[in-house]
């Protein structure tokens, strides 16, 4: 070899050489760079798991501190926690090992079995009402459950909130037991009654009405007949037929309460009529006509006599406080009721005012006004803070009339009472919880987002990583560590996509946002120039979709996800994707049509729950159809589909026009 060429291959060697120490020292830098961010993600992450903990210490201090009895079961019924107010409830702790059947009424077992069965089925159970007896009572609860499913969404466990509701029901039955007394008061009362509007259409009419006119039809079949014409249809029935239609329509156009007024029927009866203006704020609402045959009356007093003496009985013994007061307001008469809702007998409450006793300062006030009223002829309704001979604080209704005496003098009134402690409380408590749950969203929404930022930081860091370990490494890397370093790529990609729609469900809330004219067509339209649509699929739309009242980024929201899946799970050489409308009275109903995979009728439920993705696409975070769902739900309109596989589906919802 000459001697040229031997210097030749030594100075190439000496460039290779050096070359090779450059790349070494390249790649120091490089490794030395990525050990650093390293260090930086382990922090990262270190801080984010102690985040979660954080943030899980706070969810089980909200459970365990929740007002109502928070209680979780394994699938077969064995009691795994419970809070101090499910304790409490219940009747044992977590210590006794107790299963929740243990503590059933005998008669609920198989209403438990069948409940449990749907909970299983569906996944949630609300509303369920059920007995337990503890602390030796029979307790009547409302019971809102639902299935908790391990990573592999298989059941593993059950969870709810329970509410003692006995009183409640015990209050709304009282409630219902009273208006149904009531009722059946007035139908079997011996004055015929007639309540109409300010329209002079009939509102409630009894028999013993239909009788003293000879009405064919029964008092429901009235209800809601014109009474304009009913004086001349019938004045055929009274001595001076002229007299009786002119004194109708003197009475409703002065609408002055008139009482006693004598009416001769040509076949020989006497009937007295009491007419009754009903006021409502000042405001004219209709009135109240009574007619009373006192034919015997004139001839039989002790007779009667009788009928009073029993009516007297009824008002002793119904379930509503009744007090008689003179114009002084003070007490004449009070029912039993009264003297148990009071705690006072009548004998302490006899030649005294009433507002002193019974009422607090405030309603002492208001009973003052309400009184002067009556004494002008109103009658009318009001709520009063009652005190009890006990010192317990009760919410009342009254609704209040004047009394008169048989020349029409007013000589007092007459009250009946409705104790609503129990709605009041329910109302109170309904208000405390909407308070409550509106301060839990706001917080749980300021947390996504900043969920969302911490996570989304390391996600970022790690995909420069892997960018540089492959400019890095493009020559020094074999092609199945590329695909995988690609493979990790996407993977991040999807994980901050997903955190991104976690955020977007979050944000859908029933806030207020500005509500314009959003023109159908037009969100359609900026759709079309957002999504990328491949040219084998075609969008068609009706020409008559309308304009609606609504938050255009909502709406937008709408469309965008139902269109994108029937983009992303188009099978055909042609994809075609149809929007309509039909327009109703409320509401408009929308379609979004595909002729894509179709889906199977037993998962036509299960799409609309989050994270529920039937076909594992690379694009697909499950949480599209859960947006689209919950906007439709703060419209509330509705949401379906009807679909057949392998041919296409066509999703249905309803907004208010």
């Amino acid at each position: 070899m000459s001697e040229d060429k031997l210097k030749m291959y030594e100075r190439a060697l000496a460039r290779e050489k050096a070359a090779r120490k450059e790349a070494e020292r390249i790649l120091e830098d490089k490794s030395r760079e990525l050990f650093y961010k390293s260090q930086e993600l382990q922090k990262a992450n270190i801080q984010l798991e102690r985040l979660v903990q954080e943030k899980t210490s706070e969810l089980k201090g909200v459970f365990e501190n929740i007002v109502d009895a928070y209680v979780v079961t394994n699938l077969l019924g064995d009691v795994l926690k419970m809070n101090e107010a499910a304790e409490a409830l219940l009747d044992f702790t977590i210590e006794d090992k107790k299963n929740l059947m243990d503590t059933l009424h005998p008669d609920d077992y198989e209403k438990a079995a069948i409940g449990f069965q749907k909970l299983y089925k569906t996944g949630s159970l609300t509303g369920f009402n059920i007995r337990i007896v503890a602390h030796g009572n029979t307790i009547l609860l409302e019971l809102n459950a639902s299935i908790v499913y391990d990573e592999n969404k298989q059941p593993i466990a059950a969870q709810g909130i329970v509410r003692d509701i006995t009183q409640q029901k015990a209050a709304e039955q009282k409630l219902i037991n009273s208006e149904n007394r009531l009722s059946a008061v007035i139908s079997n009362l011996e004055s015929g009654i007639l309540l109409e509007d300010e329209n002079r259409k009939v509102v409630i009419a009894n028999e013993r009405f239909c009788d003293f006119f000879s009405i064919a039809i029964t008092p429901a079949e009235l209800i809601g007949q014109d009474c304009t014409n009913a004086a001349e249809r019938y004045k055929h029935l009274f001595e001076n037929e002229e007299r009786f239609v002119t004194r109708i329509k003197t009475l409703i156009k002065l609408k002055e309460q008139v009482v006693g007024d004598e009416l001769q029927l040509k076949d020989g009866r006497i009937i007295e009529r009491d007419f009754i203006p009903i006021y409502e704020e000042g405001k004219y609402k209709g009135h109240l006509t009574t007619y009373r045959d006192v034919t015997l009356h004139r001839r039989f007093r002790k007779n009667i006599e009788a009928e009073r003496a029993k009516y007297s009985s009824i008002i002793a013994n119904m379930e509503l406080g009744l007090v008689e007061v003179d114009t002084n307001d003070k007490i004449l008469m009070v029912n039993q009721s009264l003297e148990e809702m009071s705690g006072y007998k009548e004998q302490e409450l006899l030649g005294k005012r009433g507002r002193d006793i019974l009422l607090d300062k405030e309603s002492q006030q208001r009973l003052l006004e309400e009184n002067k009223k009556r004494l002008k002829g109103t009658s009318n309704s009001y709520e009063v803070v009652a005190i009890t001979k006990q010192g317990e604080k009760r919410h009342w209704l009254i609704s209040g009339a004047p009394n008169y005496d048989v020349s029409g003098n007013i000589i007092g009134s007459i009250g009946i009472h409705l104790d609503i402690t129990a709605i009041k409380e329910l109302e109170l408590q309904k208000e405390s919880l909407l308070q409550k749950l509106a301060s839990s969203n706001h917080e749980l929404q300021e947390y996504a987002h900043v969920v969302s930022h911490d996570l989304k930081s390391p996600l970022r860091s790690l995909d420069a990583l892997l960018t540089w370990v492959k400019e890095d490494n493009v020559d020094g890397l074999s092609s199945d560590s590329l695909e995988n370093l690609d493979l990790m790529g996407t993977t991040l990609e999807k994980m901050e996509q997903l955190i991104s729609d976690v955020l977007e469900y979050s944000s859908v809330s029933s806030d207020e946002k500005e509500v314009q004219d959003v023109s159908v067509s037009g969100v359609i339209d900026d759709i079309e120039k957002l999504l990328h649509i491949p040219d084998n699929i075609r969008i068609e739309r009706e020409d008559t979709l309308p304009i609606i009242k609504a938050d255009r980024v909502r709406i937008q929201q709408l469309f965008q996800n139902l269109m994108s899946n029937a983009i992303r799970y188009s099978d055909k050489e042609m994809g075609i994707i149809k929007i309509g409308c039909e327009q109703g009275k409320e509401y408009n109903t929308f379609s979004v049509s595909d002729n894509g995979i179709g889906i199977e009728k037993e998962y036509h439920d299960k799409i609309f729950e989050i994270f529920q993705s039937l076909n594992k696409h690379k694009d697909s975070t499950g949480i599209g159809l859960s947006i689209v769902k919950k906007i439709v739900d703060l419209y509330s309109g509705k949401i379906w589909l009807e679909s057949t596989p392998g041919e296409g589906t066509t999703f249905f919802f309803t907004l208010k026009k």
